[in-house]
C-alpha cells in the first residue's frame, strides 16, 4: 500500500506541476501575438509528461502483480485504516488533477489553432492574396492573379 501512494503522490505533483506549465503556456497564446514564452513552457512540459507516463507504467506494474483490474478495486479489498483512506483521497484528488490537465490541454490546442490561422490570415494579408473566383466562367483566374507569391493561399 506504501507503494501506491507513494506513486499517487508522485502523480500529484507532476499534475499539479503541468497545470501550472499549461496555464502559462495558454497565458503566453492568449496574451502575445509574438509567441514569447510558448517555447520554454513546451520545453518544461516535455519531460514531465515523460515522467507522467513512467509513472502510469508503474500503477500498471502494480496493477499486474497485485492481479487487479483498476486502483479502486484494490483500495476496496484493503482493511479500513489511515492507508486505505490516504489512498482514496489521493485518488480522488489525482482523477481531478488529470482532468484539469485534459482541459488545459485542449484549450492549448484550441489556442495553437488559433494562433497558426491568425499568422496564415497576416501571410495573406503581406502577400496580397486574393480569392479565386469559385463561380466565375473558366480562365478568369488569370486576371486575379497574385503579384506576389509566398506561401499557397487559404483564402
Amino acid at each position: 500500500m506504501d507503494k501506491l501512494i507513494k506513486i499517487l503522490r508522485e502523480q500529484m505533483i507532476l499534475c499539479s506541476r503541468l497545470i501550472e506549465i499549461f496555464n502559462g503556456l495558454n497565458n503566453a497564446l492568449k496574451d502575445n501575438a509574438t509567441g514569447i514564452g510558448v517555447t520554454p513552457s513546451v520545453q518544461a512540459v516535455e519531460p514531465l509528461l515523460k515522467d507522467l507516463s513512467k509513472s502510469e507504467i508503474k500503477i500498471q506494474e502494480f496493477l499486474k502483480e497485485k492481479k487487479v483490474s483498476d486502483l479502486k478495486t484494490f483500495i476496496d479489498m484493503q482493511p479500513e485504516g489511515v492507508e486505505r483512506s490516504v489512498s482514496t483521497r489521493l485518488i480522488s484528488q489525482v482523477s481531478n488533477l488529470q482532468n484539469q490537465l485534459r482541459r488545459k490541454t485542449v484549450n492549448a490546442a484550441g489556442l495553437l489553432v488559433s494562433s497558426k490561422a491568425f499568422i496564415d490570415f497576416n501571410l495573406n494579408v503581406i502577400s496580397q492574396t486574393k480569392a479565386s473566383t469559385t463561380y466565375g466562367p473558366p480562365g478568369s483566374e488569370i486576371e486575379h492573379q497574385r503579384k506576389i507569391r509566398m506561401f499557397d493561399a487559404s483564402v
